[in-house]
């Protein structure tokens, strides 16, 4: 083989051997995440404990009895732990808010049932009367002939015998006296009308997570930036797929209906795309903002056998069961 040969060869191979180890994929994330979250003026630390087939998320503060979330990640299942009282309860992946009604509740009827208010008329079936039936409901006065078998009702004398209630007084009858005036009325168009009841607001959409091509590095991770828009609030967030998928902390058990904030879904537009947030931030468009989550310190770390118990309930524990809904 010639030299230059060789050499060609050799700069061959060791493309090789670099283009192989690139598609090599990075081991998965273990270790520990630290970050704050302001909403409405409070500030709490949040610590994620990331193990490789778990996660557990937890409030640091001691002053307030915080649950603490376990997440199995390859199911999706989410256990909450409640140390004041010392139970926990198993939620089902994928209970997601929903303005649809709830398992269990009938649908409307698409009509009313026979006899009752007017009906709609069945394909093929014949066409609803234009009137009533003689004597039966309203009908034209003028055509309607009396009930049969019953005589005409008399007519009612125009007074009351002399001495049975109020009777009319003749204007020139001597010591009449005078009927008293009516009370003064507020005209018609005086009449104040009843306040207009206020309008609900609006189910909240579903909203989109938007790329704007903008990339940093913080915290020694590749981000980029996303955008999320919805009735005159902004939310920024700078996102990392070096990390792990993100899983918002869960207090409670979430209810799987109602209006959909736009805080209740950033958490799992992060997610279905594998992306972990390093900074995030909800603000108006005037500028003000209302909510803020910020990594501060990322901690790789071989967790040990013993940490493998902070996924798992502990001993003592018993399990209550989750909202129907």
């Amino acid at each position: 083989m010639k030299r230059s040969e060789k050499t060609q060869w050799l700069v061959c191979s060791c493309f090789c051997l670099i283009h192989s180890a690139s598609c090599i994929s990075a081991p998965a994330f273990e270790g520990r995440i630290n970050a704050v979250m302001t909403r409405g003026g409070q500030t709490e630390t949040l610590l994620y404990t990331v193990g490789t087939n778990f996660l557990r998320v937890e409030a640091t503060a001691t002053n307030w009895p915080n649950p603490v979330d376990l997440l199995d990640r390859n199911s999706g299942a989410l256990t909450l732990l409640f140390p004041h009282n010392r139970s926990f309860v198993q939620l089902k992946p994928g209970a997601e808010n929903s303005s649809a009604m709830p398992p269990g509740f009938p649908q409307m009827p698409g009509g009313l049932p026979p006899g009752v208010g007017p009906q709609s008329r069945p394909p093929g079936g014949p066409a609803m009367p234009n009137s009533l039936p003689p004597g039966i409901g309203p009908t034209n006065l003028s055509g309607m002939p009396a009930m049969p078998g019953r005589p005409p009702m008399p007519m009612m004398p125009a007074g009351l015998p002399p001495g049975v209630g109020p009777q009319a007084q003749s204007p020139n009858a001597p010591g009449a006296p005078a009927m008293p005036a009516p009370p003064n009325l507020p005209a018609a168009g005086r009449i104040p009308s009843m306040p207009a009841m206020p309008m609900m607001p609006p189910m909240m959409e579903n909203v989109e997570l938007q790329a704007t091509g903008e990339k940093t590095n913080l915290l020694g991770f590749a981000c980029e930036k996303f955008e999320i828009r919805q009735r005159g609030e902004t939310m920024e967030i700078w996102a990392t797929d070096q990390l792990l998928p993100f899983q918002d902390y869960v207090r409670s058990q979430p209810h799987r209906f109602g209006p959909r904030m736009i805080e209740g879904q950033w958490a799992g537009l992060l997610t279905a795309k594998k992306l972990f947030p390093l900074r995030a931030s909800l603000h108006f468009d005037n500028g003000s903002e209302r909510f803020r989550f910020e990594v501060t310190s990322v901690t790789p770390q071989k967790l040990s056998k013993e940490d493998l118990k902070l996924f798992q309930p502990p001993d003592g524990y018993f399990e209550i069961q989750p909202l129907p809904f």
